[in-house]
């Protein structure tokens, strides 16, 4: 089985402030600056590297094209001495991209990055540049689209592939590859809803497909901070929706440290959705929210897929995994180790696992 991360891959440039501004045209300093490796495939790739023994090959980050300048350089470098191996076995590049300023239809242009402002309140805004570029020139590049759909990702009932909402184009031909060729899928944020509608045009169901995960969160669906009765009815609305097809899916609606809901279809089986309260880092010891999602996300792949753990411990064990990573600036600067998840896990009377 192999379990392959495709999607963003970009520099953050993390900025720590006091507050953000409260009205237009002011001024606010900046306390401090990193610049890192960030990126939602990034953030779960190298979490779930940490923890994978040495050798492993099962576990695969799919890079979508990076430009050949100096931020190209720095993701390759940083990604290289993420992995401690050879890359060209966990980390597979789609394309390095030689500079070209002169083409103007050439949408890949510069590498993405995002601007991070993360204020005192340990809440984050983030701005983003040259995402929708490549996310065209994966779908409207021939070469670059068959090369993904055909030679980097891997198919069948016997895979996994893990997607984010950065790149909507080219994840909805991977999904639909997916589902026609019954490979398992865990998604971040995605719309479903017209991949749906054309699988539903081509005469294709996902009634059949082997696992779906659908992780979202309040940012995306509202709610935020609110009355724990309408998360569930914000979930039984979504599984009603297009005659009930996304009842197939487990679907996970987080709502930051307050936790979150679950429900839907495992392992063949209907779970009612319920709520789960997860042990919580203390507030004044949360230094970054940023890649929280994604390291929660590492968690699950990793106890649940990877380690065929039940769902109780796996949902314990990425919570862990969430809350610890709070605990650095970055999305992945500093990742969990084995011995401090189960430290935690210990502290809130939780089974410890993978010892």
């Amino acid at each position: 089985m192999t379990i392959q991360i495709f999607g963003t891959v970009c520099i953050d440039k993390v900025r720590k402030i006091e507050e953000f501004p409260k009205s237009l045209g002011t001024y606010t300093p900046v306390i401090s600056e990193q610049i890192l490796l960030g990126g939602e495939a990034s953030n779960t790739f190298v979490c779930i590297n940490e923890w994978v023994e040495k050798g492993q090959e099962s576990i695969k980050l799919i890079v979508p094209p990076l430009v050949d300048d100096l931020n190209g350089k720095f993701i390759i470098n940083k990604l290289n001495q993420s992995t401690g191996k050879t890359s060209d076995k966990n980390v597979i590049f789609t394309q390095i991209q030689e500079i070209n300023n002169n083409n103007e239809n050439n949408y890949l242009k510069y590498t993405p990055i995002t601007d991070i402002y993360v204020c005192n309140k340990k809440e984050r805004t983030m701005f983003g540049i040259g995402f929708p570029e490549i996310d065209q020139y994966m779908v409207q590049c021939k070469e670059i689209k068959e090369k993904i759909l055909n030679v980097d990702l891997q198919f069948g009932p016997n895979h996994w592939i893990s997607l984010d909402a950065n790149y909507p184009l080219i994840n909805r031909e991977v999904i639909k590859k997916s589902i026609i060729t019954n490979t398992n899928l865990y998604i971040m944020d995605q719309e479903l809803d017209t991949v749906v509608d054309e699988l539903s045009l081509e005469n294709t169901s996902i009634e059949h497909t082997s696992n779906l995960i659908f992780q979202s969160s309040s940012d995306h669906f509202g709610n935020k901070d609110g009355p724990i009765k309408e998360f569930f009815n914000i979930m039984n609305q979504w599984f009603q929706k297009d005659n009930g097809i996304f009842k197939k899916f487990l679907f996970i609606l987080t709502d930051s440290k307050n936790g979150f809901g679950i429900g839907g279809t495992w392992n063949n089986e209907w779970i009612e959705p319920y709520w789960f309260t997860p042990s919580a880092i203390p507030s004044d010891k949360v230094v970054d929210t940023t890649g929280a999602g994604d390291s929660f996300r590492a968690g699950l792949i990793f106890s649940l897929v990877h380690k065929n753990q039940s769902l109780s411990d796996s949902l314990e064990f990425a919570s862990a995994c969430g809350a610890l990573n709070c605990l650095s600036i970055g999305g992945c600067s500093s990742t969990p180790t084995l011995n401090s998840i189960n430290q935690f896990l210990k502290l809130n009377n939780k089974n410890q696992m993978f010892l």
